[in-house]
């Protein structure tokens, strides 16, 4: 009897080591990763965009294991360099593995100097600003998108496409705006040595509203073509501005109003027309685009691809790292970020984290059949340089409206007459 106690006694024991066993390995490890979108502010119209192309990658990264439970912690920059701040230093007590963001330049910049002390790796999905490039990181930024040293030129041969030589220059004041701004003029005044800039106008977006004052030295600078980097808000202000004062000349934009939302703002449905821009190439292949559309019912907007690439590299990374710390995830994404193609495209990480080279959608503000919409009219790449292929239409202006001659005819009818009777009287 005692011997059948113990035999059972062992058969028990066996049976609960193994149902642990099995328990801990069905277990899968929680892996953060943290998005930084801009909700509000600026670029506020867009942020939904990113999150859902963030989310729609962490789905993917869920389907492809079997060892890891991927979750997306999801923080709003404001569109501001202090909003990044605290978005970046709340993710970093959440225990985020990685970093997906930020949009604004201005905001990863800031954002970066929190992750750089946790020891976080972050990739920007839409931060093009040069000063990335040579940021002091210590290794633990990269972005999927290129730099705007290349935009610059894209629009610079746009603006020289278009004939205009001597053209009016207005950006955001910050690492965005002048970065872009600058390798505009730059590339610009390399065109031709008769190029001239006739104004240039900085402002900050966060807290001027009222462009009026900026559009009245652009105008009195007499240009025959004005070049601006904005966001979503500022920009539709400016372009409204543009249209009101009757500015009557090309107007040239970038990848911050590359898209539809300007057209929730009021005025930009007269506006807007016929704006024309340069912007990296961000639809994504059909597949992505086909998957999301699925999902969410309507085609990814601008840096949507990109903000789901960046989301699957630091998955990848991750897995291939078999570990979860900063540090070690940051170390993989050289590895699975060298040819790895994306929804995006093809990205390879070059030794700032930039990737290599960048191809860009020539674009404009068109009425369509389906409503106003913008419309890519060409492309522009290193190699090849600026191809229009598509049906321009003009820029309008508000037209002033006639002077009215009633009041005259009533002058002379009535008040003439009126006159001549009471010096009778």
């Amino acid at each position: 009897m005692k011997r059948k106690l113990i035999t059972l006694l062992v058969i028990s024991l066996m049976v609960f080591g193994f149902a642990t066993i099995f328990e801990a390995k069905a277990q899968k490890t929680v892996v953060k990763i943290g998005l930084l979108t801009p909700k509000t502010g600026g670029l506020g119209v867009l942020g939904q965009s990113f999150e859902n192309g963030a989310a729609l990658a962490i789905d993917d990264l869920n389907k492809l294991n079997s060892d890891y439970n991927f979750t997306l912690v999801v923080q709003d920059t404001q569109t501001s360099a202090d909003g990044a701040r605290a978005a970046m230093t709340a993710l970093a007590s959440a225990g985020v593995s990685g970093v997906v963001g930020a949009a604004a330049s201005s905001s990863t910049l800031a954002a970066m100097e929190i992750a750089k002390a946790n020891k976080i790796p972050m990739i920007s999905y839409a931060s093009t600003s040069p000063s990335i490039t040579t940021a002091n990181d210590s290794d633990f930024l990269f972005r999927v998108v290129p730099s705007d040293a290349f935009q610059g030129k894209a629009a610079a041969d746009l603006a020289d496409k278009l004939g205009l030589h001597n053209v009016a220059v207005i950006g955001i004041d910050d690492p965005y705006g002048q970065g872009l701004t600058g390798a505009f003029q730059d590339a610009f005044k390399a065109k031709n040595s008769s190029n001239k800039i006739a104004v240039t106008r900085g402002y900050n977006q966060e807290t001027e509203s009222d462009f009026a004052a900026h559009v009245t030295a652009i105008k009195n600078a007499n240009p025959d073509g004005v070049f601006m980097v904005s966001f979503v808000d500022d920009g539709a202000a400016i372009i409204n501005e543009l249209y009101n004062q009757g500015v009557d000349v090309p107007v040239i934009g970038t990848d911050g109003i590359a898209t539809n939302d300007m057209f929730t703002v009021p005025g930009t449905n007269d506006s807007f027309i016929g704006v024309m821009g340069t912007a990296p190439t961000t639809t994504g292949t059909a597949d992505f685009v086909s998957a999301y559309k699925a999902k969410y019912g309507s085609d990814p907007g601008i840096f949507v691809s990109q903000a789901y690439d960046a989301a699957m590299l630091i998955g990848k990374a991750v897995i291939e790292a078999g570990k979860t710390d900063g540090v070690s995830v940051r170390d993989k994404l050289r590895t699975v970020g060298t040819n790895y193609t994306g929804a995006s495209g093809v990205i390879t990480f070059d030794s700032n984290g930039d990737i290599l080279g960048g191809t860009y959608d020539i674009w404009q503000a068109q009425n369509t059949d389906k409503g106003p919409a913008i419309v890519t009219v060409g492309s522009w790449d290193g190699d090849n340089g600026l191809s229009l292929t598509g049906d321009l239409v003009s820029r309008s202006v508000k037209q002033s409206s006639p002077i009215s001659i009633v009041p005259f005819i009533f002058a002379l009818v009535f008040l003439i007459p009126l006159r001549r009777k009471l010096r009778k009287k």
